[in-house]
């Protein structure tokens, strides 16, 4: 680092410290002359090169599957029920947060390959916004499960993604956990092909990391042996009465002391579906495992991921 460098390092390290309180800043200055911060930094670090690794998986993908990350033999149907009940192929756009975070979306709407509105009469300044819709948890999310949410010692568990689709949550899983099996079950086989390349591509330990061609129903084994069931929002791959099925499986054979990961509440995922009565006690929310690892976060991006223990 040249003599410039340092000099901007520290104009921006300033600028950052003239926003802060005197409380604020006697705390930071408490921090960094207790040298702690340095486990902390080394820790930012790692999190960093895995980051890294999840960047150049996502770009490969890019290449090879189309632009909205949905494969032409998958049948996504907007929800009758839920708050993502009246979506729909005018006013919703499918923008993959694991392919593009903020920034690149930004960069899209730029460059005119993506809008943000549509037009409710035409040739009118009478627009809305689009809904934009993941059916990918984001680097962030992923991250903050298993960094925080998630505990550190996973080396004899068995996590499982239902529904991993282009393999974000087993990417997760593999470079920013120590979790000893990650599986991923998804029913479409094109899918499924990507997940495979992908590991096979970056050299992935397939003892360790696999995927499964499989409606999760029909694989019961799985779920009974696996510690961490991690489960995106499902209302656009099945219709009312295969979800509700679903949650009824689950609760079967999910095993006593799993922990179960959503990216929505299960109280709002039940109680669209009239299940909140039925299976209320059948989980509890847990508080974070990793707290002292949340300064690396803004926690309220990761508000909508619920950490459960099933009873």
């Amino acid at each position: 680092m040249s003599e410039d460098d340092v000099i901007s390092a520290k104009g921006r390290l300033l600028e950052l410290l003239t926003e802060l309180n005197d409380f604020e800043l006697d705390t930071i200055e408490k921090w960094i002359c207790s040298n702690s911060y340095k486990k902390e930094l080394e820790a930012k670090k790692k999190m960093k090169i895995s980051e890294k690794c999840l960047i150049d998986i996502g770009e490969t993908i890019k290449q090879i599957i189309p632009f909205e990350a949905e494969m032409p033999s998958e049948n996504i149907v907007p929800p009758t029920v839920g708050d993502q009940a009246d979506c729909n192929a005018t006013n919703t756009c499918h923008i993959d947060e694991f392919l593009y975070d903020q920034d690149a979306v930004h960069e899209l709407v730029k460059e005119g390959k993506l809008q943000r509105h549509y037009c409710l009469t035409c040739n009118s300044r009478n627009i809305k916004d689009l809904t934009l819709i993941s059916h990918s948890m984001s680097r962030q999310a992923l991250q903050y499960i298993f960094q925080v949410l998630l505990p550190k010692e996973l080396e004899d568990k068995q996590v499982l993604d239902v529904g991993s689709r282009i393999g974000a949550v087993l990417y997760g899983a593999y470079y920013f956990s120590r979790a000893g099996s990650i599986v991923g079950i998804e029913m479409n086989k094109e899918c499924c092909d990507v997940q495979q390349r992908i590991i096979n591509q970056y050299a992935m330990d397939n003892n360790r990391i696999k995927v499964i061609n499989s409606d999760v129903m029909e694989r019961s084994d799985v779920v009974q042996n696996s510690d961490v069931i991690i489960i995106n929002v499902l209302d656009f791959f099945v219709d009312i009465e295969k979800h509700k099925q679903m949650w009824y499986f689950f609760k079967k054979y999910i095993k006593k002391g799993s922990y179960l990961v959503c990216n929505r509440s299960m109280a709002d995922t039940l109680g669209y579906l009239d299940m909140f009565e039925e299976l209320m006690d059948w989980l509890s929310i847990c508080n974070p495992s990793q707290l002292e690892n949340e300064v690396f976060f803004d926690v309220e991006d990761c508000s909508e991921l619920f950490l459960y223990t099933v009873n």
